[in-house]
């Protein structure tokens, strides 16, 4: 998701599809890492979620390696 914008993935589904999606929000991110880092850090912080480890990993397209953050 880091080269789409919800703009973008819209008009996609719309040509490609006819479809109109103009009420999801898709939630795309630039920073992968920072996404992730984020995503923690709110997991960490809400009271929903019972004293649990919480770690995030990225997916490396490229060497197809997994990398804890």
């Amino acid at each position: 998701m880091p080269t789409f914008t919800d703009e973008g993935i819209r008009g996609k589904i719309h040509a490609d599809l006819n479809q109109n999606v103009d009420h999801i929000a898709f939630l795309p991110f630039g920073d992968l890492k920072q996404s992730v880092l984020d995503d923690i850090q709110l997991l960490k912080e809400s009271p929903l979620v019972l004293d649990a480890p919480i770690t995030g990993y990225l997916y490396e397209v490229e060497t197809g390696k997994i990398v804890k953050v």
